[in-house]
């Protein structure tokens, strides 16, 4: 077997999970996932957007994956994952804009600092991780998905 075929297939897959995967959360916490696409666009947008924003993740995962149209998925995917970037750096700025009053105790006031240090850094490494979606998705919309491929432009 050739192991062309056998990497690509990683590549593929492995990209269309990280959106597939997240589908079920976004799901059991409709409202959250709408929150999410509310930082993004006007809250008179943010139903459509929300019902937008999971056709992407499965139309465009599915279409890298089975290699159906797979650079037009990978652009979607590659534009998602741009504006996932702006989301986590939202979220991050959030974080550490949190604080307790004057008033708390100082092990409270650590255990915050500590809660919001981690919730940056999580964001922050969320938003470089999406940086790489996001080069990932527009290689593929350049270069295609390799062989294996069901139907291309």
């Amino acid at each position: 077997m050739c192991y062309e075929y056998i990497g690509w297939f990683i590549l593929r897959a492995t990209y269309a999970w990280m959106f597939l995967y997240p589908l079920k959360a976004l799901f059991s916490d409709w409202p959250g996932a709408q929150g999410l696409v509310g930082i993004l666009v006007p809250k008179k947008f943010v139903p459509l957007g929300s019902y937008l924003m999971v056709a992407v993740m499965v139309i465009g995962s599915l279409s890298v994956l089975l290699g159906i149209l797979p650079r037009f998925g990978g652009l979607m995917l590659g534009v998602y994952s741009l504006l996932g970037t702006r989301v986590h750096y939202h979220l991050a700025k959030a974080a550490a804009a949190k604080q307790l009053s004057q008033a708390a105790s100082a092990e409270d006031q650590a255990a915050l600092k500590e809660t919001v240090d981690l919730a940056v850094v999580g964001h922050v490494t969320s938003a470089q991780k999406n940086f790489v979606l996001a080069a990932v998705g527009f290689f593929i919309a350049l270069n295609g998905v390799g062989p294996a491929v069901c139907f291309t432009l």
